[in-house]
């Protein structure tokens, strides 16, 4: 019978895991897809064409 590999006995993603180093709630340390949702919140247009630091740019001009 072949062995199964082992899983990690850690349950958290790394995606909900906040990053070492950067202040929590701060803007660089959201996803993409985090800012994404905010910018669509705030009804920032072209949104979808942005890059997260774009994405950032906008949020803070509001």
């Amino acid at each position: 019978m072949p062995k199964t590999p082992m899983r990690s006995s850690k349950s958290t993603s790394r995606r909900t895991m906040p990053r070492r180093g950067a202040k929590s709630g701060t803007m660089e340390s959201q996803t993409k897809e985090e800012l994404y949702r905010k910018a669509k919140k705030a009804g920032i247009e072209g949104r979808s064409q942005m890059s997260k630091s774009e994405l950032i740019s906008a949020l803070r001009q509001r």
